[in-house]
């Protein structure tokens, strides 16, 4: 399994940056909210099927097409510690993730002071089996799990030191951009 991580301080009191990192549209947000290259100018659909949008057993499933082929997959969340740590995982069989052939993500947040937070992000992969997929795979995962980690470092540092505590209670990184 390959691995790799991010780090960020944020000028924001740790249960701000629990609260706002928790909401999987901001952490999702770099491959729902907007088409880039590294998503090959595609961005993916994102639902929350649980009734309770986050804690231990939430679900989101996610689609959409790269490349004009489909991608289809469900994230679950297998560990939650409120205002301390989350974690989740594909779940099942993903229907062709191009790079990956399942991962793990996990979040944490340490309190540096009252008013500020290290937010450390992580992901552990696997490597598809198909020789073509895992060729592709080899060459492009850990770049793009780099970006993704840093672009959601990011976003969350962005959207909590530019807006207002107040603001942050129900709003996502789009809405904090604007």
């Amino acid at each position: 399994m390959k691995s790799h991580r991010a780090t960020v301080a944020i000028e924001r009191a740790a249960e701000s940056v629990f609260a706002f990192i928790d909401d999987i549209r901001n952490v999702g947000f770099h491959m729902t909210e907007r088409s880039s290259m590294a998503m090959l100018g595609s961005k993916l659909n994102l639902d929350v099927l649980s009734p309770p949008p986050t804690g231990f057993g939430a679900t989101y499933p996610y689609s959409g097409k790269i490349l004009g082929l489909t991608l289809d997959f469900t994230e679950s969340v297998i560990k939650y510690l409120p205002n301390r740590e989350k974690v989740w995982r594909t779940a099942g069989t993903p229907r062709i993730l191009l790079i990956m052939s399942s991962y793990e993500m996990r979040f944490a947040v340490e309190p540096l002071s009252p008013s500020s937070s290290r937010l450390r992000i992580s992901i552990a992969y696997e490597l598809p089996v198909a020789w073509f997929w895992r060729c592709v795979g080899i060459l492009l995962a850990g770049w793009y799990s780099r970006w993704c980690l840093r672009r959601m470092c990011f976003d969350a540092k962005r959207a909590l030191e530019t807006s207002p505590p107040s603001s942050l209670e129900s709003s996502s990184v789009a809405e904090a951009g604007r």
